[in-house]
């Protein structure tokens, strides 16, 4: 399928890679449709491109394997966050935060409050917002993370999701 993005044209994308947010992102309800866009020359950065409808916003937002940037960095799911997903097992997920880069990259920070999960098996995903969470919205990219962008010990397609499950505790 072609789909049209601000910041590389036209692209063809295959149908079985959309992924289904039921209850689209908190500020884009309405955005229910999204492919992730892997391009080298941003790695370890995606893009979560949304597929729009006519009239709806053609947005893309970057993203991160959060464990890059903290290795400790852990959740809990709820019961209901996996019935939305249509997951039992965590292990099938893959997990992400939404990065902003502002004016100066060096300020760059990731949104650990509300990682962005997706069964890649059933292709289903969802912002899950940590309510009470000792995370903020605007971790620094770089706060300690430098050495591990740099050179990361592990996947930076967010195959790490295994290091986080439902039973993990918030500390």
């Amino acid at each position: 399928m072609r789909i049209h993005t601000v910041n590389f044209g036209d692209l063809d994308v295959a149908p079985d890679t959309v992924i289904i947010f039921d209850d689209g992102l908190p500020g884009f309800p309405q955005l229910r449709r999204f492919v992730i866009l892997e391009m080298e020359d941003i790695k370890p950065l995606h893009y979560l491109q949304a597929l729009p409808d006519d009239d709806t916003p053609a947005i893309a937002l970057y993203l991160i394997n959060p464990f890059l940037v903290d290795s400790s960095y852990e959740f809990r799911l709820t019961d209901s966050d996996m019935a939305t997903i249509k997951s039992a097992n965590s292990v099938e997920l893959i997990i992400y935060a939404v990065v902003t880069i502002p004016a100066d990259p060096r300020e760059a920070t990731l949104n650990l409050m509300a990682p962005i999960v997706i069964n890649e098996k059933d292709r289903r995903g969802r912002q899950v917002i940590l309510h009470d969470s000792k995370y903020s919205v605007k971790h620094p990219l770089l706060s300690n993370a430098g050495q591990d962008l740099e050179n990361p010990g592990q996947d930076g397609d967010g195959e790490t999701a295994g290091q986080q499950d439902e039973n993990a505790e918030n500390d």
